[in-house]
């Protein structure tokens, strides 16, 4: 049985260690086309700050490595696949943009509003939408009338309880299809209730219909929105993650269907009816800045800031930057939309936050902010304190009435929370190690605490995780950027149940497993 247990938890690490994720890059040349300014004999290709992440021996930013190629004969829309590495990569946010060589002369596209393209990397792949070469858009691009029903499932939300979508005072409405991104439609001509309506005979189903113009091959944004904003969270209703896409068609007669969709809603359950004070810890070790893959010097770091879609801590108001630390008037119930947490450690950053009787309870979203000398010129200086992860990518938690303080752990750029913080990371002396290595823990069996020793020789993400006896993660002691050298770190076990366990070293390339044995 312990064999048969331990096939599957490799073969379970060895498909999310290895897995690869595709990217597909499209931009239209449509309008360079017809103006001569570029032809199909000319050379296009994409470049960008992930050029790294895909090869090392790349340089970001350059290069003719990624060559995009028509996707049809004849067509002006050109793609290109990049393949990334999951392993090291996923969940990051890379830029690019693409580059035309004409005559031997690269010309770089001008985007809208300036700054670059921005892409999520998520798997099992991404495909991003259509757009335009500089944003530049032939007026004489044909658009086709495009009918579309969207239809959401809202079955696991549908209720008259707390907490529950209540069709009697609840409703849901599609946002987007204008200028969040991709092609604008032409609000003269956009027509349909944006109001999902209920499904005759289908409790919990909502569905509309849309009629608006674009062209074959790009593409719109939208999302779904709840409403009264004051019954939901995430900013009042916005469903979480990143924009949905439309990619319009040619057909114009049949209508498109979309979904059912179960929209990602935070609903709140009414009101605590007792003060509660959560704390909030973080830990800033060897924390990375995912806009420009920065490794944050925890002795540079000016503050740790909180912001989440809940009043006390921001309604994720402002505008991630330094002057959101500041009172904010306009935010109701709010002194200011980031709060700034304090060093209680080298690496540890905390702020114990009241929650006052009637803030809604139910489920919230939150994520950490880091500053630090130069952190201002990240992003090309726009929400670059928004700096943890990803777009949509945050912490969440249910609040409600408790009779004890709350306490959550977190490390930065980690979306889970933790049992220990791991304050117990050092970085040893010796010599430079040459090769990867992953120790015995020491001692085995423990109780509740041990000690694990690694090598990495270079510096690189590095993960350690220890599992259980089903392959399913329980905890997360390293998850970031770490320099060459000798690491040992304290596990402390006191929460798990005695049993067999394994840790899990992650660098690169290199991939060991060891299993440990708690007693209690």
């Amino acid at each position: 049985m312990k064999k048969i247990m331990l096939t599957i938890m490799f073969a379970f690490l060895s498909v999310s260690l290895f897995a690869q994720v595709p990217v597909t890059f499209q931009v239209n040349m449509g309008y360079q086309i017809r103006h001569n300014l570029w032809a199909t004999t000319d050379t296009l290709v994409i470049r960008g700050d992930f050029e790294k992440a895909v090869d090392t021996s790349y340089s970001d930013w350059a290069g003719y490595q990624f060559m995009m190629t028509p996707r049809s004969a004849n067509d002006s829309v050109y793609v290109a696949v990049v393949t990334f590495p999951a392993k090291d990569t996923v969940g990051s946010v890379y830029n690019y943009k693409f580059v035309a060589t004409v005559n031997g002369t690269d010309n770089w596209e001008s985007v809208t509003g300036g700054g670059n393209r921005t892409f999520t990397l998520d798997t099992p792949s991404v495909t991003l939408p259509v757009v335009n070469f500089s944003d530049q858009i032939d007026l004489l691009v044909p658009t086709v009338k495009n009918i579309v029903t969207i239809t959401a499932d809202l079955t696991s939300y549908y209720g008259t309880a707390p907490g529950q979508f209540d069709p009697s005072k609840d409703s849901l409405v599609i946002m987007g299809f204008s200028n969040w991104g991709g092609w604008n439609p032409d609000p003269n001509t956009f027509s349909g209730n944006r109001t999902l309506q209920p499904v005759f005979g289908q409790p919990g189903m909502y569905s509309t219909t849309l009629t608006f113009y674009g062209p074959v091959g790009d593409s719109t944004a939208w999302k779904f929105k709840a409403y009264p904003d004051a019954n939901f969270g995430n900013g009042g209703g916005y469903e979480l993650g990143d924009n949905r896409w439309y990619h319009y068609v040619s057909d114009t007669t049949n209508a498109q269907v979309v979904g059912p969709i179960v929209p990602s809603l935070i609903i709140f359950a009414g009101d605590i009816t007792t003060d509660q004070k959560i704390t909030f810890n973080v830990y800033m070790g060897n924390a990375v800045d995912f806009h420009n893959k920065v490794v944050i010097d925890p002795a540079k770091i000016n503050f740790v800031g909180l912001k989440g879609g809940i009043k006390p801590i921001g309604n994720w108001g402002g505008t991630w930057t330094v002057s959101d630390t500041v009172d904010a008037p306009t935010y109701v119930d709010t002194i200011s939309t980031l709060k700034v947490l304090h060093k209680v450690s080298a690496d540890v950053w905390s702020i114990t936050q009241d929650f006052p009787i009637g803030t809604p309870a139910g489920s919230f979203e939150f994520k950490f902010a880091c500053d630090y000398p130069g952190v201002d010129t990240a992003n090309s200086g726009s929400t670059y304190l928004d700096n943890e992860m990803g777009f949509g990518i945050n912490h969440s938690w249910i609040l409600a009435d408790a009779t004890s303080p709350v306490v959550l752990n977190y490390i930065f750029g980690t979306q889970d929370s933790v049992a220990q913080l791991p304050t117990g990371i050092k970085q040893l002396g010796g010599n430079m190690p040459i090769q990867y290595s992953l120790s015995q823990n020491y001692p085995n069996p423990f109780n509740p605490s041990t000690i694990i020793k690694y090598s990495v020789p270079k510096q690189q993400l590095v993960t350690l995780k220890i599992y259980n006896m089903l392959g399913q993660e329980v905890a997360t002691l390293v998850n970031n950027q770490q320099s060459a050298g000798n690491y040992a770190i304290t596990f402390n076990a006191d929460k798990l149940a005695s049993g067999i366990y394994f840790y899990s070293l992650n660098a690169g390339s290199f991939i060991s497993t060891k299993k440990m044995i708690l007693l209690k």
